[in-house]
């Protein structure tokens, strides 16, 4: 009976010993997304950009803002640009993201508004921002996409994703509403391969730079398997966890009081959302301390059991 005391009070220990330095463990565990790849077209797929968090340092505030050309969208009435005196909807011109312990924030910038621009051809009678995906595998798009390493956040009710709550999703599967929304395809005009972001011979006409912000048209080239049209929307993934607007077309103070520099982006309209960080991110001890953790676990408990001390669970 005492031998079975003995063990029954050394596993308490352990067990509880055990959870207390994996509690702490976890407590301690700073998540990082440094390396994470953030990119966004287009419905139409006449602009392309992206940011990767890590390359370019940030501000005071912990802003990180990545800038793209404001001269390469392909505007179908007006070729590049738009007419005089007006604004080019079909240009982005960056975006901006702030990492704090607890929640991302992403800054878009352009001159698209989040109900997009009225477009009788196209499905719906608009043309709008596509999903924005994000992934920190260090993996191209296609390649995150077919290991189930690539995240989407679909934020504007009004595209044509494959998902209809707004929000962060894993595990995404993506897919092209290109040629429903008056698109080019990748070899002419807008698309990538044809003159990346814009028709190059309009972009040296409008005097425009053909830019994709932090990363490069080899991220995106042919991102899936189709090769007419490439990938800019969600085709289904698994819910994480909403998103809150912190400003849908005008900056507004709540954006500013994070620190956001509204001079560094000039486009006519800011789309700002943020999410929990913890939704998309794991604090869990690397198996390895587990093991070590395990093994201190029951070295105090011995010690404790065999200095007769006694312990009420």
């Amino acid at each position: 009976m005492m031998k079975s005391n003995y063990l029954s009070n050394f596993l308490k220990i352990t067990l509880t010993t055990v959870g207390i330095f994996c509690v702490a463990a976890q407590g301690a565990y700073a998540s990082d997304l440094k390396g994470t790849a953030f990119s966004i077209s287009l419905e139409c797929l006449n602009d392309t950009t992206g940011l990767l968090l890590g390359k370019n340092s940030t501000d005071a505030s912990g802003w990180q803002y990545a800038f793209d050309s404001n001269k390469d969208g392909m505007n179908g009435n007006y070729w590049v640009g738009s007419a005089p005196g007006q604004q080019n909807p079909y240009d982005i011109y960056g975006m901006a993201i702030q990492e704090t312990d607890t929640s991302v924030i992403v800054a878009l910038n352009g001159n698209m508004k989040l109900t997009g621009e009225s477009e009788a051809g196209a499905a719906g009678g608009q043309i709008g921002y596509g999903d924005l995906f994000f992934n920190m595998s260090g993996k191209s798009f296609d390649d995150a996409m077919s290991s189930g390493d690539l995240f989407g956040i679909h934020f504007s009710s009004v595209n044509a994703s494959g998902v209809q709550q707004l929000g962060v999703y894993g595990d995404v599967q993506a897919k092209t509403v290109t040629d429903i929304k008056e698109g080019y395809t990748i070899n002419t005009y807008g698309g990538l391969a044809g003159g990346q972001n814009s028709y190059e011979g309009q972009v040296k006409q409008g005097g425009g730079t053909v830019g994709y912000g932090d990363l490069t048209s080899s991220y995106f080239t042919n991102n899936g398997k189709d090769n007419t049209f490439n990938l800019n929307t969600i085709l289904s993934g698994k819910y994480l966890t909403g998103i809150s607007f912190l400003s849908q077309g005008t900056v507004t103070q709540q954006l500013l009081a994070t620190g956001y520099d509204a001079t560094k982006l000039k486009g006519s309209q800011t789309i700002a959302f943020q999410f929990n960080k913890s939704a998309i991110t794991q604090s869990v001890p690397e198996p390895g301390n587990i093991a070590g953790f395990t093994i201190l676990g029951l070295a105090l408990a011995g010690s404790q059991l065999r200095k007769g001390r006694s312990y009420k669970f």
